[in-house]
C-alpha cells in the first residue's frame, strides 16, 4: 500500500486544529500539469475552476492557473498532482474554510499587481517555485490581506512540504 501524500497527514492534523469545516485545495499551472505523464486535461468541473475565467485574461484560462478541491477530484487528477509535489515543478496547497467558489474568487482578485511605475502585471503566486520568496517579501499589511483565505499556504516540492502562510 502506498503511503498517503505529505499534504494528507499534514491536512489531517490541522482539521482536527481547525473549529470550521475546512477543505484542502490545489493550485497548479495548466502548462506545469499538462507536462507531467499522461496527465489529463484540465476541465471545468466541481473539483477544478480555472482562475483566469471571468477576468480579461479569460482567452488564456486553459493554460493558466487552476483551483482544484482535492477531496472531490478524481484519482487521475490526484496522481499528477502528487507527481508534481514529488518533483522540482512542485504543488501550491491551501487549506480554508471559504467555498470552492468564493476561494476563487478570492485569489482572482490577487492575480493583477500594479508596479511601482503604474503598470499592471501577473501575480505568479501560484507557481509553487516561487511562491515562498514572493511571501518573503511582502509586508506584514500585503501578507494578512492576501492570506485572509487561507489556514494554511504550503508548497511542496520534490516531496518536501514547507508552510508559506502561516509561517511554518
Amino acid at each position: 500500500m502506498m503511503t498517503p501524500p505529505n499534504i494528507e497527514a499534514h491536512f489531517e492534523m490541522r482539521r482536527q486544529q481547525i473549529t470550521l469545516p475546512a477543505r484542502l485545495f490545489a493550485m497548479v499551472d495548466a502548462l506545469l500539469f499538462a507536462e507531467a505523464s499522461d496527465a489529463p486535461p484540465l476541465r471545468r468541473s466541481n473539483y477544478s475552476i480555472a482562475l483566469f475565467d471571468r477576468t480579461p485574461d479569460a482567452s488564456l484560462a486553459e493554460h493558466g492557473p487552476w483551483l482544484i478541491d482535492y477531496a472531490l477530484t478524481p484519482g487521475p487528477i490526484r496522481r499528477v498532482l502528487a507527481e508534481l509535489a514529488a518533483g522540482p515543478v512542485g504543488m501550491s496547497w491551501l487549506i480554508s474554510a471559504y467555498s470552492f467558489e468564493r476561494l476563487a474568487a478570492e485569489l482572482r482578485e490577487h492575480l493583477d499587481v500594479r508596479l511601482p511605475d503604474g503598470r499592471t502585471a501577473l501575480f505568479r503566486f501560484y507557481d509553487a517555485r516561487i511562491m515562498p520568496d514572493i511571501a518573503r517579501v511582502m509586508s506584514d499589511a500585503q501578507r494578512s490581506q492576501f492570506f485572509v483565505a487561507t489556514y494554511d499556504w504550503l508548497v511542496e516540492i520534490d516531496g518536501r512540504l514547507t508552510g508559506v502562510h502561516p509561517h511554518a
